[in-house]
Order: structure tokens, then sequence, then C-alpha cells
């Protein structure tokens, strides 16, 4: 367990640090993310909390600003955004100071620019996330007579395209579920599940989950006990696998807390179509951590 938690917090760190490039600006060195690259280039990174965007162009870098003076915002950045696009009449009024938003300006502008021009993410026909979690679960779908809840971890492969369905993706899952102290019951379960954002901002993601199929191994021990003589019983070790088709659905919410990273929380398994409870209120709940690869 805490060598599996000492590769998560590797991998976000190792994350959070990837794909940067040092920037010197007015004396100061930034770590900062190349978002799109072309004639005018939009950088950023999170710093000291808080967002900060910068755009270059022909070796000249810029902060873009957003200042509040007496409550109210000065939006310096729609300026200085004029001034970098000058050659071409693209307004300026109606861009927020959103990663998303002077990203499709940047590229808008590219574009105007050099008709052959691409944005980074949307060279490529697909991207993928990889993401661990951890969390507990009263695994409904087993017998687990007596309701008990057990410890799991797990990891996703997840793969979207921003090109297409951009609020759809497919991820194959695997989780291993610990034995609790009362139920002597583990399983690692292989799955694949479709996602469908519900949400789908460019820090936010609500979103609803569904299992379409997994296989499953599992070990479970139990007694038999000679209710004659209680003193007499059999101990049981039972294992064996199964390949089943739930189509069980969940839901969850993802956050964004790095350029490259969400923090994720879920409620798995509420409810199946195909696959019978054991009657039980489903509590399948996990928190982790997603970066794009």
């Amino acid at each position: 367990m805490k060598s599996l938690f000492t590769i998560f917090i590797a991998l976000f760190v190792f994350n959070s640090s990837s794909a940067q490039e040092n920037h010197t600006y007015q004396g100061d060195t930034y770590s900062l993310i190349k978002t799109v690259d072309g004639e005018l280039v939009l950088l950023y990174n999170i710093i000291d909390g808080r967002y900060r965007y910068f755009i270059a162009k022909n070796g000249e870098l810029e902060e873009l600003l957003n200042t509040k003076v007496d409550g109210e915002y000065k939006r310096e950045y729609q300026a200085t955004l004029q001034n970098f696009t000058s050659d071409k009449d693209i307004p300026t009024d109606r861009i927020n100071l959103t990663l998303a938003s002077l990203k499709e300006f940047t590229i808008q502008y590219n574009t105007l620019k050099d008709k052959s021009f691409e944005d980074l993410e949307s060279k490529r026909d697909y991207n993928f996330r990889l993401g661990f979690f951890g969390g507990i679960s009263n695994i409904i779908y087993t017998a687990n007579p007596t309701n008990e809840t057990a410890p799991l971890l797990g990891a996703e492969w997840e793969v979207y395209s921003y090109k297409k369905l951009k609020r759809n993706s497919a991820f194959v899952q695997f989780r291993y579920v610990f034995e609790s102290e009362e139920y002597k019951y583990s399983e690692a379960n292989f799955s694949l599940n479709y996602r469908f954002k519900v949400i789908n901002l460019t820090d936010f993601h609500f979103f609803v989950d569904t299992e379409l199929f997994n296989l499953r191994f599992y070990n479970e021990k139990f007694s038999i006990v000679d209710s004659a003589d209680p003193s007499n019983n059999e101990k049981i070790n039972r294992t064996g696998s199964e390949l089943n088709f739930p189509v069980s659905f969940g839901a969850g919410i993802a956050y964004r807390i790095t350029p490259n990273g969400f923090l994720t929380l879920s409620y798995n398994d509420v409810v199946s179509i195909m696959e019978d409870s054991n009657g039980e209120f489903p509590v399948d709940i996990t928190l982790g951590y997603k970066f794009k690869i």
C-alpha cells in the first residue's frame, strides 16, 4: 500500500512538471506549458495557486493581465491581444481570461496567418489519460452477507478526442478489492467502460459512466460450521473467474488541479441492468487523479 501511494505521488509530481518550458519574464523564470504553438504562442501554468497566461510572438513574451481596481476588472489582456494581433482584424472585447477562450482566439489568429495551421491537440486524432484511484466498496454484486465495506485501489486508461464526439470517451479499468475484516473476499476486476461528459468545461467535468463488461478473478474464504457440533467446521478457500456484462451506471466529477491533471471523485456501480445485486444500498466511492499522456 505504501509503495503504491509513493508511485502515485511520484506520477503526480512528474505530470505537474512535464511538458514545461522555462521562460524568463521581467527578471523571473517561470515553467510554462505551451498549449498553442504557431506565429502566436499561448503559454500558461498554475503559479502560486492561480492561473497565469502568457503570449509570445517574434521572441516577445507578455503576460495577460486582468487586474482589479476599485472593484472593477481592467481587462488589460484584451489590449495586449489586440497589440499582438493588430495585423488581423479579430475582436478581443468578448475574449475571456480562461484557457478555452484564449486558445480559441490564438488558434483563430494563427489560422488566419497560415491556412495550413493545426493546433497541437487537433493534430492528434485521439488523446489519452492515465488515472489512479482508491476508495471503498460494499461490492453489492457479491454475497457479502453482513454488508461489509472493503478498501480498493485501481487504475484506468482513457481514450478521447478533441475532433469528434468531444463529450464521449472510452476507458479500460483495473480494480482490486481487498478483504475486509469480516468478509474474506477479494477480487481483481478488468472492465471496459463508456463515459459521457454531461458538463464538459475546461476545468470541470461532470460525467456518467457505463460499465459494459468485466472479467473478474475472485478469492473467497469461509467456514462451514456443523450445527450439531460448532467446534467442527470446514474451512473453504474458493477461487474462480467470471465474465459479466453488467451494463451498470455510475457518476462522477473531475476538477483540474494541475495543467494536465484532474482530481476525480466517483460514485460507481449505482445500478445494473443485467446483473443482480445482493439488495444492499450501493457504497462504491473512489477518489483519484488522472493526467494527460
